[in-house]
């Protein structure tokens, strides 16, 4: 088994570094390069995209944590659930700066001649989720997020929802479902926290809801990034602005990956760079405070086109 475990280890060393020096050096030695050749087109798209916004990349520090281990009767192969976290450590203007992102991977591993060799392979954000296999605690212990002392009924709490964003990031809150696509089903949590409105239920329709419970229901607004942009915009007064300049945190950046006039994918800003150019959160590839242009993303295309929706501090909903 700990030849396997070194396989492994072997194997995400050389994926950390790939990402810093965007090469696939030593994958012959671990019988894993599946899936490589992809992750080294996105560290390239990375590193332009940092080069783009001005920031140098100093350092990638990954880790990574088995979620569930398998092993065949006869230590012949082993299945493997995994988690890998990984932070880039980038410089902007001399000042130290963190983007973090979540993987999780499912694997198989088989004893070759010469060692272990991965022979199947499927990563979140490749078409599917992969909720992590460790079991969750029976009680968990949930952050709090208190409210802005100023903060007033029918204002959007901008900063309890980027808390929001900023704590459940790389995890699913246990009162929520976690889905494929589980960018907007996200955004709608932090928006919530915010304190945004429910309404239109039961019509999965209409409104912008979810219903707690064993068995949950919600809108399509609120786990369906298209949807979600139609109702923010003709529903809570939210307004299309022209540059990514003019949001705040709290606000809202969908993306129509094909240029088609649907948006696919949804993120919320959480923090700004020192150019003014927005950082986001977002599911799916668990992702924090990454930049808002998202060109390293495996769904990026030159086709792509963004909306930047800004919230309005007070929300006034006028349900069209």
């Amino acid at each position: 088994m700990s030849t396997c475990l070194d396989a492994l280890r072997s194997y995400f060393d050389i994926r950390a570094r790939a990402w810093l020096h965007t090469s696939m050096d030593g994958m012959a030695r671990t019988g894993g390069r599946m899936g490589l050749e992809r992750l080294v087109r996105l560290t390239k798209q990375k590193k332009l995209l940092y080069e783009k916004l001005g920031k140098r990349l100093a350092r990638v520090h990954t880790q990574v944590r088995i979620e569930k281990l398998e092993e065949s009767p006869d230590g012949s192969t082993v299945d493997i659930w995994a988690t890998e976290r990984m932070c880039f450590t980038y410089y902007e203007g001399g000042t130290p700066c963190v983007e973090c992102c979540q993987i999780r991977h499912q694997m198989r591993w088989v004893r070759a001649d010469d060692g272990w060799e991965m022979v199947h392979g499927r990563e979140s954000g490749m078409g599917h989720e992969l909720p992590a296999a460790r079991a969750e605690t029976s009680e968990p212990v949930l952050p709090r997020f208190p409210r802005d002392p100023d903060w007033r009924s029918g204002l959007y709490d901008r900063i309890r929802a980027v808390r929001y964003a900023d704590a459940w990031w790389d995890g699913t809150h246990p009162r929520y479902p976690r889905f494929s696509d589980d960018c907007t089903n996200f955004v709608s949590q932090c928006l919530f926290a915010g304190g945004l409105p429910m309404w239109g239920e039961p019509d999965r329709t209409a409104g912008w809801w979810f219903q707690f419970g064993s068995k949950p229901v919600w809108s399509y607004s609120w786990s369906t990034a298209h949807a979600l942009y139609l109702v923010l915009t003709d529903g809570f007064g939210a307004r299309v602005v022209s540059d990514p300049a003019e949001l705040r945190i709290g606000d809202v950046i969908f993306y129509d990956w094909n240029g088609e006039g649907t948006y696919h994918h949804s993120a919320i800003v959480t923090d700004f760079d020192a150019m003014g150019e927005p950082l986001v959160n977002a599911h799916t590839i668990d992702s924090y405070h990454r930049p808002w242009l998202y060109t390293d993303s495996p769904a990026w295309t030159p086709r792509t086109r963004y909306a930047w929706v800004h919230l309005p501090d007070r929300v006034e909903l006028s349900r069209k």
